[in-house]
């Protein structure tokens, strides 16, 4: 069982690594940009490739087997077992192709995971071939769904280019994502912090750009009503900031008394270091349940992915 071998930190040939990869490439390259779904599901924010807490994850979430899963990217980076995380996720991908759900997030590209560890990660543990293969299977996710016709579900947020739902459709999603427009808005959105958010604004000050991610935009609270309006929504679902209890209800909509923005952060102790607990959405009946979870302990791994004794050869030469 792929699980079991995984946890053991075992590993999958080169040969079924690339041939999952292209099975479930195949399979996500069919689907549209915007897919649209109904409860009863589980939706799933970050998981930066921390596999024992995506165990104990789909232990909370629900039976892979029997439950419908959407997660919203960020798959990989900062974490040490994003090709783990990936060959779970993308097994039961294929063996439910039409109850597993995966999206893209910001960190599934190639500058992001040059920039931080997952390409590292792939030339340790196989070789660049893995990497690129993975590369283009990014290219092929979709990038947000709708479920039960009244919520938005996405890595990042809304866009000032984002008018209709319909425009989601039309974008080309095959390639690394650019740095600036709606593709780039939909992956990289935040919120604006609603202590910096004054209700009141016009319209024209609901995007303000986004300073501390160097892209794309903060959506105040008139932005996101007036959209959720416009699409007869009730809510936006995303992932994409690291979250204290693993979720945050932002600013309350006055005419349907439900949250404009929910955000859910799938990875407990991110980094190691931050001390904050996971949580999925569980959506049932029209009903939306949030249930945390703790961190799970996990094999130590040094930077770089180095062995001990390469780690410890400057030590002793220093001596």
């Amino acid at each position: 069982e792929l699980k079991s071998h995984l946890q053991r930190e075992g590993r999958l040939s080169k040969e079924d690594c690339l041939e999952l990869i292209k099975n479930v490439t195949e399979i996500t390259s069919n689907e549209p940009n915007l897919l649209r779904l109904n409860d009863p599901i589980t939706v799933v924010g970050d998981i930066h490739g921390q596999f024992y807490d995506l165990l104990k994850l789909l232990d909370v979430g629900g039976d892979p087997d029997t439950t419908q899963y959407l997660f919203l990217g960020d798959y990989v980076d900062r974490g040490s077992f994003s090709i783990e995380v990936l060959l779970l996720l993308y097994a039961i991908k294929l063996n439910h192709p039409t109850r597993v759900w995966l999206l893209r997030g910001n960190h599934e590209c190639r500058q992001m995971t040059s920039f931080f560890n997952f390409r590292d990660e792939c030339e340790c543990k196989y070789d660049m071939t893995v990497y690129f293969a993975f590369m283009e299977a990014f290219d092929s996710l979709p990038l947000a769904a709708v479920i039960n016709g009244k919520f938005l579900a996405l890595h990042g947020g809304l866009s000032p280019e984002l008018k209709v739902l319909s425009q989601i459709g039309g974008v080309n999603r095959f390639q690394e994502p650019p740095r600036g427009g709606l593709f780039c808005d939909l992956l990289w959105a935040d919120p604006l912090d609603e202590s910096k958010d004054d209700v009141g604004q016009s319209p024209e000050d609901s995007f303000t750009p986004n300073d501390v991610r160097g892209c794309s935009f903060f959506f105040g609270y008139s932005a996101a009503s007036k959209f959720l309006d416009r699409n007869g929504l009730l809510s936006v679902l995303r992932a994409h900031e690291a979250q204290l209890e693993g979720y945050k209800m932002h600013q309350t909509n006055q005419k349907t008394g439900f949250p404009t923005v929910i955000t859910i952060f799938s990875a407990p102790n991110y980094c190691d270091v931050y001390n904050n607990k996971g949580a999925v959405l569980k959506f049932e009946n029209n009903t939306l349940n949030i249930q945390q979870f703790n961190f799970s302990p996990h094999p130590y791994h040094l930077p770089n992915f180095m062995d001990v004794f390469t780690w410890s050869i400057p030590f002793v030469s220093e001596k």
